[in-house]
C-alpha cells in the first residue's frame, strides 16, 4: 500500500472515531498541510466515499452516518505484525511497527460506527509507555539479526558474555525462538543440544550462518520458558541485604533483576533510607551492578558481599589512582 493510499484509509478511520474533523485538526493529526488534507478529501469523495463538508465555525468534514468501509485483506506482514503478542511496542522493536499499523487501520475499518468510536475513545485515553520516565527503550542491536535467525530458522554464531560469572566466549547456537520479559529481550537456543536462555543485551557479536538450525518438532516455546525460568530462580542463591537511599529506591530495584532470585522486600529505616533484602544468584554480578550506585547504596549484608564491594572498589581506585 502506498503513503497515500494508507494516508486515505488513515481519514476515514479517525472521521468515523470523531464525527467530524476540521482540515487543520485531520492535517495535524497526519502530519500535513491542510492543503494535502483537501486533496485528499477530493480523492475520497472520486473513489465513492461518502465524505461531505460542513460549513461555519464549527464546521469540518464528516461522512454519512452508517457508512462502512469494505476491508481490504491484510498483507502476511500485516498479519505476523497483528498477531504479534505485545502490540504496537513489540512489532516496532522488531521491524514491524509500520505493518502494525496498517493493519490495525483496516480492521478498524470493519467496525460499526459505534464500535470504531469506543476503540477512539480509549485510545485518547489511555497510553503505554515501556520506558517509562526514562524515554524510550531502545531494543539491542543484535534483535534484527537474531529475529532473521528465528525466522528463517538458521543458526548463530555469537559472542556472549554471562553477568553471574563475567566469562564469555564464542558459541554456535540453535535458536528455537525470541522471549521479551519486561523489557529484556531473550533467545531460547540449544547449544550443543541443551536449550540455554540467552540475555541479547549480552551479545557483543552476532552472525547468521547458512546453516539450518536444529528445532524439535512440535516446540512450545512458552513451556519451554516456563522450564528455563523455573530452573533459573530454583539455582543456589545467597540472601543480601542492602540500604538505600529512599529517593533511589525504584532504580535500585530495577537493576537487582538483573541478578535477583525471588522475590524482593524492603522495610523503612527512618525517613531517608530503606532496607531492601533480596537473593542473588552472584556475588561478583551483584557487586558489579551495586557500585555504580556510590554513596546511594551500602551492602548490610552477607560479610562476603560487604568485602566484594570493598575489593572491587579498590581495584578501581588502584586503576584510576
Amino acid at each position: 500500500m502506498s503513503v497515500r493510499a494508507d494516508r486515505l484509509l488513515l481519514i476515514v478511520d479517525l472521521l468515523r472515531r470523531h464525527g467530524r474533523m476540521s482540515a487543520a485538526e485531520l492535517a495535524r493529526r497526519l502530519e500535513v498541510t491542510p492543503r494535502t488534507v483537501m486533496r485528499d478529501i477530493e480523492s475520497l469523495s472520486l473513489l465513492g466515499v461518502p465524505v461531505y463538508a460542513e460549513r461555519g465555525r464549527r464546521g469540518g468534514f464528516a461522512l454519512l452516518p452508517g457508512y462502512r468501509p469494505d476491508a481490504e485483506d491484510l498483507t502476511p506482514e500485516e498479519a505476523r505484525a497483528l498477531l504479534l503478542a505485545g502490540g504496537a511496542d513489540v512489532a516496532g522493536a522488531l521491524g514491524l511497527g509500520e505493518a502494525f499499523a496498517r493493519a490495525a487501520r483496516r480492521l478498524a475499518t470493519g467496525l460499526p460506527d459505534t464500535h470504531a468510536q469506543e476503540v477512539g475513545r480509549l485510545a485518547e485515553r489511555v497510553v503505554v509507555d515501556p520506558g517509562g520516565w526514562g524515554g524510550a527503550v531502545s531494543p539491542p542491536a543484535s534483535l534484527a539479526p537474531v529475529f532473521e535467525a528465528v525466522q528463517r530458522d538458521r543458526r548463530l554464531r555469537v559472542d556472549y558474555r554471562a553477568l553471574s560469572s563475567g566469562h564469555g566466549g564464542r558459541r554456535t547456537l540453535d535458536p528455537w525462538g525470541l522471549v521479551l520479559a519486561g523489557s529484556a529481550w531473550y533467545l531460547i537456543a540449544a547449544h550443543r543440544g541443551v536449550a540455554h536462555t540467552y540475555r541479547l543485551s549480552r551479545f557483543s557479536s552476532v552472525r547468521l550462518l547458512e546453516e539450518p538450525s536444529r528445532r524439535p518438532e512440535r516446540l512450545d516455546l512458552a513451556a519451554t520458558w516456563r522450564e528455563l525460568r523455573t530452573a533459573w530462580n530454583q539455582r543456589p542463591s545467597q540472601p543480601i541485604a542492602l540500604r538505600v537511599d529512599r529517593a533511589q529506591l525504584t532504580m535500585v530495584e530495577r537493576v537487582l533483576q538483573m541478578v535477583q532470585i525471588g522475590g524482593l522486600t524492603h522495610t523503612d529505616e527512618g525517613e531517608e533510607h530503606v532496607v531492601v533484602r533480596t537473593r542473588v544468584s552472584s556475588l561478583r554480578g551483584t557487586t558489579a551492578l551495586l557500585l555504580g550506585f556510590g554513596t546511594w547504596v551500602r551492602a548490610l549484608e552477607p560479610p562476603e558481599l560487604i568485602a566484594e564491594m570493598v575489593r572491587v572498589g579498590a581495584e578501581a581506585v588502584g586503576q584510576y589512582d
